[in-house]
């Protein structure tokens, strides 16, 4: 493509660039296997037996059809080894031979049924349609008929045809119920983001089967196949034993089981040395199976690790505070001996509000589980947790059903998890309020509907009935602080209460929990990465790392002098729509911070964050500071230099780039429709769910496009439609130059594949776990059929130019941090040298501090390569800082559009204002002080058609307009009236955000 020579160049480092490929995935496993004793043990057992049974007829003097007349039932002697059956012919020829032949039709069967299954299943699976179909008819077919009694009947018949045939009737019997699970979990395999990142590649659809599908299948096919072998040898021997297995005068383990079973006892070695010979290699089998499923499986341990025994201690006693609902005191958890909380101690006080903040794996969660009592048996936890007088850490379940829900309520992260799916909100909730106190039935159910509508759930009654999937994000989540206030309980815990809510969303719900804290006067303890939110809520703030807090501080204090450099790292990583926005302002660059947080196990003794810190000396990675009080009463760091500013490397500012270029991307116009049906047995076409309907854009070289909304807007299903290439339903998509329909041809349809790439939200969920890196990178350069040479040499290029060592290439996803599986996303993006990059929700998944980090890396890679972005993202403040212009979608509408300082700064439709007035805005002062447009419910339903304006049920300007106005917003559509800066409002009104 035409940025190949913006591209940088990666200069020779000594030890050559060109040089073999990094090792593939086969030399990988294999590598991974010869690890594993158990397995390297089994397979040395079944090359043992496969040397007896092909070269032991060499070692005796006997064929395993020769008669001896004078040693009947002999025991083992020089001349017999392995003794004589009962009519005299040499057991151990005869073992050897049915060794010989067990082994074949084992390894035959679990090789055809397996292959068959795996193929038909995963074709099936994801290619669905008519393959599908007949893939389960015949699967039905075949189950309808007893698969014994046919080969039963069958197998005397097909004597001439030996023992193959004996193995194609037990094949073909034993592959229908693998098949099904195959399909089953190729079809869930089909909707993984690293699958459809193959497909919007190019990679073609048998490709993706055995690269992907099969791969990620393997785990079962294996221990499937484990079981086929041991399961056909066991199925031959029940057929031989009633003589429908294989013929005499040819012999197998089952014949000679058979044969021996009436003389077990009283002439063993006919009966013991064929059963021995099977339970061995039907365990070696096995073993092979374990080791090939631990090989294939990146994230699998080979190796085992003595689990330490749970020690749930009582404290000793120290002095309670009178006046605090929860009081934790030198609490100390670990799992397996590795440490996550450490030594923490917090008090919390009637109607405060504490914030826990700090990365992923700092232990917050714990910390609030161990609040609860709710950490796993596997955890082992000392020190003291107090809930209203009350200690939790040892106490019997009794005394803890007593406390949850009653003196002490938990809002988790993920409602839908949290809900019982089969029953209905009302049970729920009554059945909480019944565990706590003695009231009827309908009772309940009515303290149920009032706790709905306390929570702003619109007709009470009528949700109450509902079950939680049919509840949106955030009314599940209302429903959620309901269940949490039932039984106004001292200490509300909320862990993460608005992670994955849409912005409007989010406000409403933080929005309910302080209504809610306020009618139960209960203490909070706020749980959250965003430090907006917390900004907004809290009233004193714990910032956790490593397991510690590292510094305590009322809010303000904390946002505005903070002394810890991690805390500083943290502030200054964030984006911050407030800033610069419309007022001629620079954006600021992230300061990310260096490195990642350590694990339990990597503890040294010293301050965990010196190696990220820039003002570490010796003495702080020797010792560990303590919380201690620095300044103002109530701030305490754990710090010896706190209060000093950590000035962290500064990235160098990014070369200015230039202005935008030509057009590489024009939609104009699109639709995209879904079916919907109804029925289960004859289906019908119902309706129609309109996601896209009259979506325009341009993206031009050098510039970033962001689209924004909330979910399901159809901000996804435009990137799709775009990266689809296919002929849109309506409208039009011109990428690079070319007009996407069924005039492409197949190479410009390929040219165009690597122009466009794109990098998922979750970065561990769009990279095949069980592919090495270096093998994800190549895939789109392979797609484009690159010459091996050529593969070689890009891989470690991207890799470097991501920041990441060519060397990591052998690794695996599951062994990198959230940010570097986010780099590696982006490496294989750029691999084929793309113009445009589709960026979907790409950091949203991120701690803040790896969220600057690959910002700062998108922002460079897009000036030094010239590329262009097609950004969607949620997080407005993410797009403030990396945007230059912005679409605001609505029902699968633009409502509003132009440059992103402008639209933000002067926002002219009433959904955008919404939208940035509940961006929250991590500073105290700020954000407790700004007015909130709380929006009315959720969207509507996108499977109907709305006339006129389709925000108007949620708008309030509508509210306030006269009848005739109201009328034209109810009968006529608004155009996207504007050039550089258009809004589709008839009744604009100024609005200054921030």
């Amino acid at each position: 493509m035409s940025t190949q020579a913006a591209l940088p160049t990666v200069q020779d480092d000594g030890a050559g660039l060109v040089a073999s490929p990094p090792p593939g995935r086969l030399r990988i496993v294999a590598r991974r296997f010869a690890r594993n004793r158990g397995a390297l043990g089994g397979l040395a057992v079944v090359v043992a037996l496969f040397v007896l049974a092909f070269a032991g007829p060499l070692l005796s003097r006997w064929n395993y059809a020769d008669i001896d007349y004078g040693a009947l039932r002999q025991a083992p002697t020089p001349a017999h080894w392995w003794g004589t059956n009962a009519i005299g012919q040499d057991v151990f020829a005869q073992t050897v031979r049915g060794l010989q032949k067990s082994l074949l039709i084992g390894l035959a069967v679990a090789l055809f049924s397996t292959v068959l299954a795996a193929v038909a299943g995963a074709t099936a699976g994801y290619f669905g349609g008519w393959a599908d179909r007949a893939l389960t008819f015949a699967i039905d077919l075949l189950l309808v008929f007893p698969a014994f009694l046919i080969i039963a009947i069958i197998s005397p018949r097909l004597r001439s045809a030996g023992w193959i045939a004996f193995v194609g009737l037990l094949a073909i019997f034993g592959w229908m119920i693998s098949a099904r699970v195959i399909r089953a979990m190729a079809i869930t395999l089909r909707d993984r983001e690293f699958v459809r990142a193959a497909r919007f590649m190019g990679v073609p659809g048998f490709r993706i089967i055995l690269r992907h599908i099969l791969p990620n299948t393997a785990s079962f096919l294996i221990i499937d196949a484990t079981i086929s072998v041991g399961g056909a040898v066991m199925a031959e021997t029940s057929l031989s034993y009633f003589g429908f297995g294989v013929q005499r005068p040819d012999v197998s383990l089952g014949t000679l089981i058979a044969d021996g079973t009436g003389a077990a006892l009283t002439y063993p070695w006919m009966f013991c040395f064929s059963a021995g010979l099977l339970v061995v290699f039907v365990l070696a089998v096995n073993l092979i199976g374990d080791g090939l499923r631990d090989a294939i499986d990146p994230t699998s341990v080979t190796t085992s690790r003595r689990r330490t025994a749970p020690a749930r201690q009582r404290p000793d006693r120290v002095a309670a505070d009178p006046e605090a609902v929860l009081e934790i005191r030198g609490l100390q958890v670990s799992f397996g001996g590795v440490p996550a909380v450490r030594g923490v101690d917090l008090v919390l006080r009637p109607g405060e509000v504490l914030g826990l903040v700090g990365e992923s794996g700092s232990g917050k969660s714990v910390t609030a589980l161990a609040a609860m009592g709710l950490l796993p048996s596997s955890a082992q936890v000392t020190g003291s947790v107090r809930v209203a007088g009350t200690e939790v850490v040892g106490a019997p379940d009794r005394i803890l059903a007593g406390l949850r829900g009653n003196r002490v309520a938990m809002v988790f992260q993920d409602s839908l998890s949290a809900f019982n799916p089969v029953l209905r909100i009302a049970d729920q909730l009554a059945e909480a309020i019944r565990s706590h106190e003695d009231i009827g039935r309908t009772a309940a159910r009515a303290r149920a509907i009032e706790l709905l509508a306390l929570v702003g759930i619109p007709d009470a009654a009528v949700r109450a009935d509902s079950f939680p999937q049919e509840l949106s994000g955030g009314m599940r989540q209302r429903a959620m602080i309901a269940m949490a206030i039932a039984n106004r309980p001292d200490v509300i815990v909320a862990d993460e209460p608005t992670t994955a809510l849409d912005v409007t969303v989010q406000a409403q719900v933080l929005d309910v929990l302080r209504t809610a804290q306020r009618e139960t006067g209960a203490a909070l303890v706020l749980v959250s990465h965003d430090l907006g939110v917390v900004a907004g809520l809290a009233d004193r703030i714990a910032v956790m790392y490593a397991g510690r807090v590292v510094e305590l501080a009322p809010a303000r204090a904390l946002f505005h002098q903070p002394l810890m450099p991690y805390t500083q790292g943290l502030l200054g990583a964030l984006p911050r729509i407030d800033e610069g926005i419309g007022r001629g302002v620079a954006r600021r660059p992230l300061l990310p911070i260096p490195g990642r947080p350590p694990t339990g196990g990597e503890l040294t003794g010293g301050c965990p964050f010196a190696p990220r810190c820039p003002l570490a000396e010796d003495e702080c990675r020797a010792v560990e500071p303590s919380l201690e009080r620095h300044g103002p009463a109530g701030h305490l760091v754990a710090c010896r230099r706190a209060g000093e500013t950590a000035i962290a490397a500064v990235p160098a500012e990014p070369p200015v780039a230039p202005a935008a270029g030509p057009v590489v991307l024009a939609v104009r116009d699109l639709v995209k429709t879904f079916p919907l049906y109804t029925g289960a047995v004859l289906t019908r076409r119902s309706g129609s769910v309109y996601a896209v309907d009259g979506v325009s854009l341009d993206v031009r070289r050098g510039e970033t496009v962001a689209l924004v909304g909330e979910s399901g807007c159809g901000k996804s299903t435009t990137l799709f439609e775009i990266l689809g290439l296919a002929q849109p339903q309506a409208g039009t998509i011109e990428l690079l130059g070319r007009a996407l329909g069924p005039q492409l041809t197949a190479s410009e349809r390929r040219e165009l594949r690597a122009g466009v790439q794109i990098v998922f939200q979750d970065p561990l969920a769009s990279l095949d776990p069980r592919m090495p890196v270096g093998d994800i990178i190549a895939e789109p350069l392979r797609a484009q059929s690159a010459p091996r040479e050529h593969i070689a040499r890009r891989v470690p290029e991207v890799l470097r130019l991501v920041g990441l060592d060519p060397e990591h290439a052998t690794r695996y996803p599951h062994e990198f941090s959230g940010g570097q599986r986010q780099r590696i996303a982006i490496a294989r993006a750029l691999s084929v040298e793309p113009e445009l990059l589709v960026l979907d929700e790409p950091v949203s998944a991120l701690d803040v501090s790896i969220q600057a980090s690959v910002l700062n890396l998108l922002q460079d890679l897009k000036v030094r390569l010239g590329l262009a972005y097609l950004f969607v993202s949620h997080d407005l403040a993410v797009v403030a800082h990396i945007a230059d212009r912005v679409n605001v979608m609505y029902l699968g509408r633009t409502v509003e559009s132009g440059p992103v300082n402008e639209v933000f700064a002067r926002p002219r439709h009433p959904y955008t204002q919404a939208l940035l007035s509940a961006v929250p805005i991590p500073d105290p002062d700020v954000e407790r002080t700004r007015t909130r447009i709380l929006l009315a419910g959720d969207p509507p339903s996108p499977s109907r058609r709305h006339t006129g304006c389709p925000f108007r049920s949620r708008c309030p300007v509508y509210a306030r307009l006269a009848e005739p106005d109201q009328r034209q917003c109810a009968e006529q559509a608004p155009a996207l009236v504007g050039e550089a800066h258009g809004a589709a409002c008839h009744f604009p009104r100024p609005y200054e955000p921030f």
